[in-house]
């Protein structure tokens, strides 16, 4: 299937009209408002066709029909069809074409806070769009991300898998929706599963330190999802959307309304999956596989001269989430609800001043996780439950100029902040005949908070011929309070971080780019890892007061080469964390955390995507990443094996095709906490065709039915066997 975004400017005007013939002008730029030259414009019912001019200008007499449909081609851009009628011929009308590269200069990116070519961010960066997301078919976000190069997953199977970027996770790794920081009571950390890719426009992945832009958290780097923006064509449209999976009766089901009259739009959706237990090969049911997740996204925005305002609400609803583990005859563990209720506002003043902006930025996010093992000895003998809630909320206000064409100053504060955090356990042991014969309950913390406080400057300079130098300092209050089993006074701690961050980027040739960047990174150690002890996902957690926070000093570099057809990067990292937080077991059903004095982590990735030919695309990329304990010389947990993904995808008109494949080394120095697992090769194969507004999806994973384990958790289970997928959707 062909990717279905573009930038194009269709300032269309209905100049005259003689008996059954309109003429229709118009203009064709790129995503940054750069004109596209020798595109082919065409009315495909009629044999019209014209090419734009030297400014993407073009003129084409169409028949007066009402509605109809013009096709814009051009061999540096994804074709795409444009549905034309007299209320979008009565004003200008923009509509947005992208690159077939995704490293380009036209991909726009806010990995630094504020929006740039990705190709000028001086760190290694991927962008995954939400075409992507929907031909795939993926679940949630763990399984979009899993071809970008130097990601991983934590977990030991199923829907609550974590993205690992460079060896990284655990809350070392920023999750951002829309800009607003998640948080998790999972001991693996965020995984952002409960928005739906159906609702995504794309997912910037910043594989860079990144807490002078945005504080604790960000050691690994930023994961950042941005939701679908309402647009403002006249009118009300729709998308319905709907698939199934064949390994675990996967049904999801979704439906998307926008519209917009004036300055104001607006867009409301709904989602909901639906899952039983997958199967692995050889056709054996994986235990607690199964999940259910609704959401429900609402937007509203106001555009004008001056003003930007974008108010959200993403409601969602996650039941019966199993966890799947070689116990889960005996012991089975799931979440049976998971509430996420975020709200926020983004509003941005432009003009202030000369070439200057505001931003102001709030939201709130009240939710809770609950979490349920059974204990079986042929009956029911004790059930565990334990829940955890609490409120994030956060704000952010930031000033932003051009000083000159070249040289632009950014300065701000922002907090983030998680209070009326609780935990509550219960622990219900049964007789043979299923009576109640004892129930203890316990709160492992209670009125437990936290509380960030960050000021940052940044100052981005490219006065020198071909040379780019960026810079930022920030400077961290950090603040957390808790009663441990109720404990009176409270616990109360508090912590300040300074941070920094240096980058240059160098143009060596026309096309060719080096970049190296330093920074110093920091990571606060969670409330949960501090003050909850009890049950969880995988046993039983003891929590660590004493935990201190983490801080690092990160060294990246890395050779771009991009070009209308092909693009070439290499990238190598070294990060060095002090006091690292590590995770260890005491026995197979037992962990706690602790300080290493020194962890070291360094690797470098390649990828590569080119056109050989027309209608012929090749690409992939591998990761090589290294991890040790500088005081023990042991490996540290989830450092992913080398890994190398590669593939070839084929279009013809509207119909496309494509073969990947994923080689995976095995997995022979284990962490602390981690098992060793052989290697294993994945082939998926998909195909995808497109006609007026309806997109038809097909893919078969897992080719070759292989039986495999992706990841080294002692309670890692086989993977999915062979899965057909097939999806469609559909614009009105």
């Amino acid at each position: 299937m062909r990717k279905a975004v573009f930038a194009c400017l269709l300032s269309c005007s209905l100049l005259a009209a003689a008996g059954s013939a309109a003429e229709v002008r118009g203009k064709v730029v790129g995503a940054l408002d750069n004109p596209v030259a020798a595109a082919v414009v065409l009315h495909r019912a009629s044999g019209a066709k014209t090419e734009t001019d030297a400014e993407g200008r073009f003129a084409l007499d169409v028949p007066a029909l009402g509605r109809f449909i013009l096709e814009v081609v051009h061999p540096d851009y994804y074709d795409r069809e444009f549905e034309i009628g007299a209320r979008e011929l009565a004003k200008p009308v923009v509509l947005v074409l992208v690159p077939l590269i995704t490293q380009n200069e036209e991909v726009v990116v806010t990995a630094m806070r504020y929006p740039e070519p990705s190709i000028q961010v001086p760190a290694a960066s991927t962008v995954v769009s939400g075409e992507t997301l929907s031909e795939e078919m993926v679940t949630n976000i763990n399984e979009g991300l899993q071809n970008v190069p130097g990601v991983g997953a934590l977990g030991s199977a199923g829907f609550s898998l974590v993205p690992s970027v460079r060896g990284l996770a655990r809350r070392r790794v920023l999750y951002l929706v829309d800009g607003a920081r998640l948080e998790s009571d999972r001991r693996t950390g965020p995984n952002a599963s409960f928005v739906s890719p159906d609702d995504i426009e794309r997912i910037e992945v910043l594989r860079s330190a990144s807490s002078v832009f945005y504080g604790s958290d960000a050691i690994g780097g930023v994961i950042h999802i941005l939701t679908r923006a309402p647009s403002f064509e006249r009118g009300l449209r729709g998308r319905l959307q709907a698939g199934y999976g064949t390994v675990n009766g996967e049904k999801r089901v979704g439906l998307g309304l926008e519209g917009a009259t004036g300055r104001w739009a607006f867009s409301l959706s709904f989602h909901r999956d639906d899952a039983g237990l997958y199967r692995a090969p050889g056709g054996t049911k994986i235990l607690q596989s199964q999940f259910t997740q609704g959401s429900l996204l609402a937007k509203a925005a106001l555009r004008t001269d001056k003003r930007e305002i974008d108010i959200g609400f993403l409601a969602a609803r996650g039941t019966d989430i199993g966890k799947p583990s070689p116990t889960a005859s005996t012991k089975p563990t799931w979440y049976p609800r998971e509430n996420q209720n975020l709200i926020q506002v983004h509003w941005k003043e432009k003009n202030v001043g000369k070439d200057g902006e505001i931003l102001f930025h709030a939201f709130a996010n009240p939710n809770f996780l609950e979490t349920l093992t059974d204990t079986y000895d042929g009956f029911l003998t004790k059930e565990s439950y334990a829940k955890t809630d609490s409120a994030e909320f956060g704000a952010q206000a930031s000033y932003s100029k051009k000083i000159s064409p070249s040289f632009r100053l950014e300065g701000g504060l922002d907090y983030f902040g998680r209070g009326g955090a609780h935990a509550y356990n219960k622990y219900t042991s049964f007789d043979e005949f299923g009576a109640v014969t004892d129930i203890q309950e316990e709160y492992p913390y209670l009125s437990a908070s936290r509380g960030d406080f960050g000021a940052f400057l940044s100052a981005d300079f490219a006065g020198i011929r071909r040379l780019d130098i960026l810079g930022g300092v920030r400077y961290d209050l950090l603040r957390m309070k808790a009663q441990p089993s109720g404990e009176v006074p409270p616990v109360l701690t508090n912590d300040s971080q300074p941070t920094g961050f240096v980058a240059v980027s160098y143009k060596l040739a026309k096309e060719l780019t080096a970049f190296v960047n330093v920074s110093r990174a920091y990571r606060l150690a969670s409330i949960n890892e501090r003050f909850y002890t009890g049950i969880s996902g995988r046993g039983f957690i003891i929590g660590q007061p004493g935990l201190q926070p983490e801080s690092s000093f990160n060294l990246d570099g890395g050779l771009r080469l991009p070009g209308k057809r092909y693009f070439f990067g290499l990238y190598a990292f070294r990060y060095l964390i002090d006091d690292m937080i590590e995770r260890f077991r005491l026995d197979p059903t037992t962990y706690t955390y602790g300080n290493i004095e020194r962890g070291l982590l360094r690797g470098f990735e390649f990828e590569a995507e080119a056109f050989v030919l027309s209608g012929w695309k090749v690409f992939g990329n591998f990761a090589v990443i290294r991890g040790r304990s500088l005081a023990t010389g042991d490996p540290l947990n989830d450092v992913a094996p080398f890994r190398v993904f590669t593939g070839t995808r084929y279009w013809r008109g509207r119909f496309s095709a494509e073969l990947n494949a994923t080689f995976s080394a095995a997995k022979s120095d284990p962490g602390p906490a981690e098992i060793a697992v052989a290697s294993s090769e994945l082939v998926n194969l998909k195909a995808g065709y497109v006609w007026r507004g309806l997109d038809f999806f097909v893919m078969l994973a897992n080719v070759f039915n292989a039986t495999y384990i992706a990841r080294a958790d002692p309670d890692a289970m086989f993977e999915p066997g062979r899965n057909l997928r097939v999806g469609f959707a559909y614009a009105f």
